[in-house]
């Protein structure tokens, strides 16, 4: 058993309650023994869902913050500079910050809070809504490895955890599984218009593509992810897979899915820098 298998989870503040909190919540309230949850969200009509998962709720954050040893900060990035310092009155040394923001480095979110402000960075995915998450951590200066136990076992119920040592690769790790998800929305997009080109309807197009999805994933990780030894087995030389596959590669796929990547990336520097 891992140390972050091992912990039990402390009273938990979520400061908003969009998405990315209540797929966390609806993993965190299934543990047994569960933590105690306090929801601050300022649009009260948002309260009931986490209420009927046994959660106290607020319009205030200040008040969350004070009846928690651990605050997820699950705001829009954008809003930051408007709520972190806000929360600065009601922090305590004993306390530690899991922010999911993207683009907002720990050192910026200590000096909202007070240098010696305990943070962890965290960058989850879409796919915590079905608890097939994945998420990378990185501790901030003041961040102890019991920290990132605890953050770690936060996020366990609901996908599994990369730790990184080196800041500066949450935004690697933002390109690659934090926006990674809409990349295989799109292709699964591309794919349901390419099979209506050739006469499905959608309901058929989206049937064909969905199981053949579904089923392929399964198998690539039922074989150890061997991609391309898969890909192998299913071209035949001078078939009509290959004649698919000929497509992509004159028109560079690796290179433009490499591209892709590195332009997210270099956005997510951007915006850190624009903050």
């Amino acid at each position: 058993m891992s140390a972050a298998q091992s912990i039990t989870l402390p009273a938990i503040a979520f400061i908003g309650g969009g998405n990315m909190a209540t797929a966390m919540i609806g993993g965190l309230a299934a543990l047994s023994p569960r933590p105690e949850i306090m929801v601050s969200e300022p649009d009260a009509a948002k309260h009931t869902p986490f209420k009927a998962k046994g959660c106290a709720t607020t319009t205030d954050n200040r008040a969350a913050v004070a009846m928690a040893s651990v605050v997820v900060l699950a705001i829009k990035p954008q809003m930051a500079a408007q709520v972190a310092p806000g929360l600065a009155s009601a922090w305590h040394g004993d306390k530690l910050l899991i922010s999911i923001l993207a683009g907002t480095p720990t050192a910026k979110l200590q000096g909202w809070l007070g240098a010696g402000a305990r943070v962890v960075r965290a960058m989850p995915n879409t796919p915590l809504a079905i608890g097939k998450g994945m998420v990378g951590l990185c501790a901030g200066a003041n961040a102890t490895a019991r920290d990132l136990d605890v953050a770690e076992a936060v996020f366990a119920p609901c996908g599994k955890v990369l730790r990184l040592a080196d800041e500066s690769r949450m935004d690697a790790i933002t390109a690659v599984s934090g926006s990674g998800p809409a990349y295989f929305f799109r292709f699964a997009e591309a794919l349901v218009d390419g099979a209506m080109a050739l006469g499905f309807t959608r309901d058929e197009a989206v049937l064909l593509v969905g199981q053949t999805g579904a089923g392929s994933w399964d198998y690539l990780m039922g074989q150890n992810f061997d991609a391309k030894r898969l890909r192998e087995q299913v071209t035949s030389p001078g078939g009509t897979t290959a004649a698919a596959l000929t497509q992509l590669d004159d028109a560079d796929f690796t290179g433009l899915v490499t591209r892709a990547l590195q332009a997210a990336e270099r956005r997510g520097k951007e915006l850190a820098a624009l903050g």
